[in-house]
């Protein structure tokens, strides 16, 4: 099992959600941390909390779709703390709503924060970890990265491929003593679906207002939300995957279940993912109703 106390790790997407949560579990490590997030009003309230720990940390603003901001951040971090040990690319969105709603730039957007920052970040810092022979990188996917959940298609898409890139990663990098692992959360409760943008058809917003939806949509979220794991304790559960240097580290069996039948029933697994997706446009459908809305009318 590895031990983190004194190690230097960095952190992306740290002001809120998991990026915090891991932050202040691993000040308890006893790790040097490098916190980053576009939010620095709340980054600076993590640094905070780290520091009350007694740990040391640097925080420091990154936009993960620009190559030159981790540049600026690596050059900072190499300066500070020395060689990356732990590298936790965790930064994400989603964009929401159906596939004939959703734009070619929201898909790049999304792209641009769940795959493309991913690959800057190797890009960076892979180098010196190559060089020094050592290091962890670890990447942030989910459950939509194994399954074809019900998760809007570019957040699933750009999840898959962090779980593939992980994958190829964690065979390469192993001949430089370089450990590699991808996170695959379950519902957690982050706030990255409250935060994200949903997209309706023209006729719907027209008839419903962009306000109203927003405010539907988000106590649909917060109705889901309250059956989430906390992100506290979801932490507890990678930082052990992590020590253990395990490749998928998962915080709920039920995704293991499911792959177990991807695996060995294909036809059950079919039905599996259509049986979800209807369970899940049920439960919409129904929660619109109760606000005197047929979503069905707008398909």
């Amino acid at each position: 099992m590895i031990d983190l106390k004194n190690k230097n790790c960095l952190i992306t997407g740290a002001a809120k959600g998991i990026g915090r949560s891991f932050a202040l579990a691993l000040a308890q490590e006893g790790m040097n941390l490098f916190i980053t997030d576009i939010d620095m009003e709340n980054l600076e309230k993590v640094k905070n909390e780290v520091e009350t720990a007694e740990a040391r940390v640097y925080a420091a603003k990154c936009d993960v779709t620009k190559f030159e901001d981790f540049q600026n951040v690596a050059k900072e971090f190499y300066s500070e703390l020395g060689n990356v040990d732990l590298l936790i690319n965790n930064a994400g969105i989603v964009i929401g709503g159906s596939i004939f709603e959703i734009t070619l730039d929201d898909w790049r957007e999304l792209l641009d924060v769940n795959l493309w920052s991913i690959i800057y970040s190797l890009k960076v810092f892979l180098p010196k970890m190559v060089e020094s022979r050592g290091g962890h990188i670890v990447n942030m996917a989910s459950g939509a990265g194994v399954l074809g959940a019900t998760e809007p298609l570019p957040y699933i898409a750009s999840k898959f491929a962090v779980v593939g890139l992980s994958e190829a990663l964690f065979g390469q990098l192993n001949n430089y003593g370089i450990n590699v692992s991808v996170i695959v959360p379950t519902y957690v409760r982050t706030g990255i679906f409250q935060k994200s943008k949903v997209k309706y058809s023209q006729k719907l917003i027209d008839d419903v207002g962009e306000k109203r939806l927003r405010e539907i949509s988000q106590s649909l979220l917060k109705e889901m939300g309250s059956k989430a794991m906390l992100p506290d304790r979801a932490v507890k559960k990678y930082i052990m995957g992590i020590k253990n240097n395990q490749l998928y580290i998962y915080d709920s069996k039920a995704i293991l279940r499911a792959l177990t039948l991807k695996g060995t029933n294909q036809p059950q697994y079919e039905k599996f993912l259509k049986d979800w997706n209807k369970q899940n446009e049920e439960k919409t459908r129904m929660h619109f109703l109760k606000y005197g809305i047929d979503i069905d009318k707008y398909k």
